[in-house]
């Protein structure tokens, strides 16, 4: 290879790498503003400006304010699931409580992960383009932790099934009470729940309360 072809090699792969830093940079910026400013103030003027790019590198990237939306939105989810499941591989392995992981979802479903997603939730619900976008973005998201969960108990006591439902009442649960700390600025009344949830979740995955839970002739309706 000659001294040029070296140069132009070296210099291609500088521009790859700009483009790189350029891209992820307007992901976090896209995230930022979303979270400070809320959704509709999050204009591409003021996600460009946060990410200290030109408009032209944005629409370069990115050439409608929806493309930057669903990728910010896209990496916000493989983001926090890559979250959830180095957790919960603590939690298989002994190094973190059952109640320990309940409270890391709280943390994670009352704060800037949930509102994130609420703002862009909450806009898909009028914006039909948008929503059928997201729908398949989303739909990974459940798939991916639907995954997490079979993995995350045992399956001498909780089929894959049971194992599904125990979690996603789980993240249900702090889901639904995320979005009352909209409007509903009282700690303990989050904490009394997440304490009682803590104390009865490892009866529903190891103990009767599951047993009870999975065993009744309606449950048993539903899964035949």
């Amino acid at each position: 290879m000659t001294a040029e072809m070296k140069q132009a090699s070296r210099s291609e792969r500088q521009q790859q790498a700009r483009s790189v830093a350029t891209y992820e940079r307007l992901i976090q910026a896209t995230l930022d503003v979303i979270h400070d400013v809320g959704y509709h103030a999050a204009t591409t003027q003021e996600i460009a400006e946060r990410a200290q790019v030109s408009r032209g590198a944005l629409l370069y990237h990115f050439p409608a304010r929806a493309d930057i939306i669903l990728a910010a939105m896209e990496r916000l989810l493989d983001d926090g699931t890559a979250e959830i499941r180095a957790v919960a591989q603590r939690v298989q392995k002994g190094e973190l409580s059952l109640e320990g992981f309940v409270g890391f979802l709280w943390e994670l479903f009352s704060g800037r992960f949930f509102y994130l997603s609420l703002e862009m939730i909450t806009e898909a619900r009028n914006d039909a383009e948008l929503r059928e976008r997201m729908i398949p973005v989303v739909k990974r998201f459940h798939e991916a932790l639907d995954a997490t969960w079979v993995e995350f108990c045992n399956p001498e006591r909780r089929t894959a099934r049971e194992a599904r439902i125990i979690l996603n009442l789980t993240v249900c649960l702090v889901r639904g009470m995320g979005v009352q700390t909209v409007l509903r600025p009282d700690p303990g009344y989050f904490t009394d729940m997440i304490e009682a949830w803590k104390a009865l979740l490892p009866e529903i995955v190891e103990g009767r309360a599951g047993d009870a839970m999975f065993s009744g002739p309606r449950f048993r309706l539903l899964e035949g």
